[in-house]
């Protein structure tokens, strides 16, 4: 079963879950609902997220942003440690 956006299954779930991403990125950040922890940031290996002290979200906090998304390895570490579930984390294609 597929969902269309006509039906109302789809309009209520999440963008990044009705659509994948248009460029080929690992990371996917709901900015919305970010608190600016910094969880992420410590847990991040390859050291690609920072905060975006340009952008203030609808909470009032300073969001998360990816920096390099070529850096990331979508290991989902910050996933893993988010305790507001704001990262969709997408695995790169497998090789044949």
């Amino acid at each position: 079963m597929s969902i269309t956006l006509d039906t109302p299954v789809a309009r209520e779930l999440p963008a990044a879950l009705t659509f994948p991403p248009v460029d080929p990125t690992p990371l996917a950040i709901a900015t919305d609902r970010c608190k600016g922890c910094e969880l992420c940031i410590a847990a991040c290996s390859p050291h690609v997220l920072a905060l975006d002290e340009a952008v203030v979200n609808k909470l009032g906090y300073h969001p998360i942003r990816l920096t390099d998304p070529h850096g990331c390895t979508s290991c989902a570490k910050c996933a893993k440690v988010c305790p507001d579930a704001v990262f969709t984390v997408f695995a790169p294609a497998k090789e044949r």
